[in-house]
Order: C-alpha cells, then sequence, then structure tokens
C-alpha cells in the first residue's frame, strides 16, 4: 500500500488553497466594485435632480424679481392719467391690475415665485390694452391743444411761441411712432412693450406742455416772461390761471396737473386702491391662500 508522507500531504492541501482563493475573492470583489458604482450614479441622479430643481426655483425667482420692480415703473407712467382722465372702465381695468400686482407681492414674498411671476403677466397684460387706450387718447387732446393755440401764435409772430408750437407737434408725433412701435412687438414681450408705451406717455407729456408754453408766450408782455421750462409746477400753474380763458381754465390746470404726474385728488387711484385692494375679488386670490 502507498503511503503518502504527512508533510508532504500538508504541502498539496496549502498549494490547492492558494490556487482556489483568488477564485473565491474574484465574486466578492466584482460585487464590491457595482455596488459603489450603483451607489455613485444613485447620487449622481440625486444631486442632478437637486440642482435643476434649484436652477429651476432660482429662475423663476429672478423673473418674479425683474417683473415686480418693472411693474413699479409701469404703474408711475400710467397712473395720473388713469385718475386725473381715465374712465370708469378704464378705472375698473387699472384696480384689476394693481389688485394683481399686489397678489403677486405677497406670493413672491411667500416664495412661490411660479405663481407670482403668472400675476406679474396677468397685470402686465391689462396695463397694455389700458396705455393704448391712453396714449390714443392723450395724443389726440395734445393735438388739440396745440391746434387751439397755433392761430394765436402766428399773429403774434412771437419766434419762441412758435418754437414751442413745434416741440409739442414733434413729440406728439414721436408719441405716436412710439405706440406704434410697441402695438406691433411679439405679444408675449409684455415688459418690452410696456417699456415703450411709457416712453410714447412721457413724450406725449412733454408735447402738451409745450401746448401751453407756446400759450404763455402769446399771453404775457416781455417783462412778464421768464423761460417757462425752469419755472417751478405753482409758479406756471399760477401763469396759466391768469392766461386762459374761464371756460378752458379748470381743463388747462388739469392738463398741466397730469403733465407732471400729479393727482388732481389729495390721493391718487393707484394709492387708493393699496389702501383697500379687496383681493377677494379676484377667483384666484382664495386658490393661493389655500397653498402652503
Amino acid at each position: 500500500m502507498l503511503r503518502i508522507d504527512p508533510a508532504e500531504k500538508l504541502v498539496a492541501q496549502r498549494n490547492f488553497l492558494n490556487q482556489m482563493r483568488p477564485m473565491n475573492k474574484q465574486p466578492t470583489r466584482y460585487i464590491l466594485l457595482y455596488s459603489i458604482l450603483l451607489v455613485i450614479i444613485a447620487s449622481g441622479i440625486s444631486l442632478h435632480a437637486q440642482r435643476t430643481k434649484s436652477s429651476l426655483m432660482a429662475g423663476e425667482q429672478r423673473n418674479a424679481e425683474k417683473g415686480l420692480r418693472d411693474n413699479r415703473y409701469f404703474f408711475y407712467f400710467i397712473n395720473t392719467s388713469i385718475t386725473n382722465l381715465g374712465t370708469d372702465e378704464e378705472k375698473k381695468m387699472f384696480k384689476e391690475a394693481i389688485q394683481r400686482d399686489i397678489i403677486a407681492q405677497n406670493l413672491y414674498m411667500k416664495f412661490m415665485f411660479g405663481e407670482s411671476f403668472t400675476e406679474i403677466r396677468k397685470a402686465q397684460k391689462i396695463l397694455i390694452e389700458l396705455c393704448q387706450q391712453t396714449l390714443s387718447r392723450d395724443i389726440v387732446t395734445a393735438k388739440k391743444l396745440l391746434n387751439g393755440f397755433a392761430s394765436a401764435v402766428v399773429k403774434s409772430n412771437d419766434h419762441l411761441a412758435r418754437h414751442y408750437l413745434h416741440l409739442g407737434y414733434r413729440d406728439a408725433a414721436d408719441a405716436r411712432i412710439d405706440m406704434i412701435m410697441a402695438d406691433n412687438f411679439q405679444e408675449r414681450l409684455y415688459s418690452m412693450r410696456l417699456y415703450r408705451y411709457a416712453k410714447a406717455i412721457k413724450k406725449v407729456k412733454h408735447g402738451k406742455r409745450y401746448a401751453l408754453f407756446s400759450l404763455l408766450e402769446t399771453k404775457f408782455s416781455a417783462v412778464k416772461k421768464k423761460e417757462f421750462g425752469r419755472l417751478n409746477y405753482d409758479e406756471l400753474k399760477q401763469l396759466i390761471s391768469e392766461a386762459s380763458r374761464d371756460d378752458q381754465r379748470e381743463y388747462h390746470l388739469l392738463v398741466h396737473t397730469d403733465n407732471y404726474y400729479r393727482s388732481k385728488d389729495e390721493i391718487s387711484f393707484y394709492d387708493r386702491i393699496w389702501e383697500k385692494p379687496d383681493l377677494f375679488e379676484i377667483k384666484e386670490y382664495e386658490e393661493y391662500m389655500q397653498m402652503k
């Protein structure tokens, strides 16, 4: 019978185990590697989702912030035109625009930036329609004033009065061009259109101011004449009151007040709505209050 030396048997077993050990470790090593890779991929997806959500929220915040800042500018330019010369229907529309802007500010403070921007856009859409109506009326008003004073200016042979008349016609024509440009911008470019409308409102008010300057030039003697552009609001108001006929005085003073973005009343229509906004008149307001 063949006898196996115990020492040789031990060496053979050790060699066999050494050969089998890499084979036993290989699957464990692969499993560990796969697990690490899966964790990295899952973490990457999660981080990407978080970054995407944060980026979207930051974008909505920037849009809402810019929209609210723009709206303050737009409301300033149209406020006195609606307060002093607006119809009841225009005041009703203006009230809704103010209410939606107030809601947008409330939503912004609650970090509801997407909903805030939605309300900003609704307010701006109303403002666009109001600007179109207001500008059309103001351009007609400016031309009527200029045409009404033109005869007296021509007869006076006052070169400065004619110069003011020319400037008035120029600004009224420029305002109309700006209005047409804004009308023909892409419909969804609300802010761009409103900036152009605001520019037109500024020009047409300048046109009406020059019309009143031409009136003053024809009414006062050389001793009393000054550079009207350097006079303050109250000084001009006094001169316009003296120069206007009784049946036109009130209207000329109203135009003068509007030219300086002042309200004929103690408080403007915009400020009155802010004091008592009645936000529940807007049907979406209750829905927003139930969110978050």
